[in-house]
């Protein structure tokens, strides 16, 4: 018998031992929950610099933003010190945030993957009026029904100021449109960032509008989408802002696109289903004038309001919430992108507003990133690793569904 073969006193002492296991499994699941919440939880810390003057940014404000499908929650805030330090707590360090400086009453954004625990934010100082400053792209997408012509316009703004510095004033972007032009939505994306929705205001004379967002180092883009009364063909006379300013015009091929001067437009083919003419960088004189006719809709935009209709059928999670959705959609003109744009990136993440697109595949990611990017392939459970440059080509990609969805108001 077992009582035969041990003393009593060790008999008793297992027998304790059996009747302590609950306690002990209990204690040793709280200490799990408490290393895992633990582990989850951490630390950012970064330094925010003045990319006007070079030297630290002092005193601006911090704030950190959590992503969810359900939109942004601030997380925390605080101040930076005299050399441009901060230091803010995440309560979970596995999901993404977004970090929001404000310098001089402007806010700059930046993406702060997973895991992330230290970066650097540039910021620029204000001015009301600055050199440097032109818009360096145009495009118009056009979709015309028997009495209605919509046109979804998408200005790029190039801020090159030296020393690089924020346009903020009552009316950094002033652009005209047809006497009566209805404005249906609006939208403005700063760099890679996911675009946010501002409608344009109203000038003082009929016809001229503006955007209130500062323009920023770097590429702004303003997009607006407006409706004119249509008898079946239109004179289109886009506004020239600059020198070397390129134009793009994108319509169905059930419409008919008659350039008013010969050789200023030329077709560009293989990259989308509808018709895209574009110029090479114009003169201040070039006569941009163009005749549209017909009636029908973007093979382009036919796919993506399909595809955002079966998405929100299956109503999936998506991050970003109230940003907009993310962005998997292709650049229909990204073989061309170096022959429009001269050569210029557009964007860097969350993409291009994209006002073109080709093959597959969003706001706002790191700028500039030395590390692999992991993405969850779209309908599928597996990851793959991005590199760098597949970062930015895929963040490139980003918004033009945005533009696409939120821009139109079909969808």
């Amino acid at each position: 018998m077992l009582s035969q073969l041990l003393p009593v006193q060790h008999w008793i002492s297992i027998r304790n031992d059996l009747s302590e296991r609950p306690r002990y499994l209990a204690q040793l699941l709280l200490l799990l929950v408490w290393a895992n919440c633990f582990a989850a939880a951490g630390t950012l810390r970064g330094t925010i610099i003045n990319g006007t003057t070079g030297r630290p940014a002092a005193g601006d404000e911090v704030v950190i933003l959590k992503l969810s499908p359900d939109g942004m929650a601030e997380q925390g805030r605080t101040r930076t010190d005299s050399s441009g330090r901060f230091t803010l707590t995440l309560a979970d360090n596995e999901s993404g945030h977004v970090l929001r400086v404000v310098h001089q009453a402007v806010t700059y954004h930046e993406s702060v993957a997973p895991g992330t625990n230290s970066l650097v934010v540039r910021v620029y100082d204000v001015a009301r009026k600055l050199a440097g400053i032109a818009a360096v792209m145009d495009v118009q997408r056009f979709e015309a029904t028997d009495g209605t012509l919509e046109i979804k316009q998408l200005v790029t703004v190039r801020n090159v100021s030296k020393p690089p510095r924020t346009l903020m004033n009552d009316t950094p972007f002033e652009f005209r449109l047809p006497p009566d032009a209805r404005v249906q939505s609006g939208m403005v994306q700063v760099e890679d960032h996911q675009p946010l929705k501002q409608d344009p205001a109203p000038g003082e004379q009929r016809g001229q509008y503006h955007f209130t967002a500062p323009i920023r180092p770097g590429d702004t883009r303003f997009a607006v989408v407006y409706r004119v009364p249509y008898g079946g063909s239109a004179m289109i006379a886009p506004q020239v802002r600059n020198r070397q300013e390129r134009f793009v015009a994108m319509l169905p091929k059930t419409m008919k696109f008659e350039p008013v001067s010969a050789n200023i437009f030329k077709p560009i083919s293989g990259t989308t289903p509808d018709d895209v003419q574009a110029t090479g960088p114009v003169s201040a004189n070039a006569v941009v004038v163009f005749r549209v006719s017909g009636t029908g809709t973007l093979d382009e935009l036919r796919g993506r309001r399909q595809q955002a209709q079966e998405e929100a059928e299956a109503d999936r999670p998506r991050p970003g919430g109230g940003l907009g959705p993310p962005i998997d959609a292709p650049d229909p003109l990204h073989n061309q992108r170096w022959f429009i744009l001269g050569g210029l990136t557009i964007l860097i993440g969350l993409g291009t507003t994209r006002m073109m697109r080709r093959s597959s595949s969003l706001a706002r990611l790191p700028e500039r990133t030395s590390e692999t990017n992991i993405k969850r392939v779209k309908g599928s459970r597996k990851t793959v690793l991005l590199t760098p440059m597949q970062g930015r080509q895929r963040r490139r990609h980003r918004l033009v569904q945005t533009e696409r969805s939120r821009m139109d108001p079909s969808n």
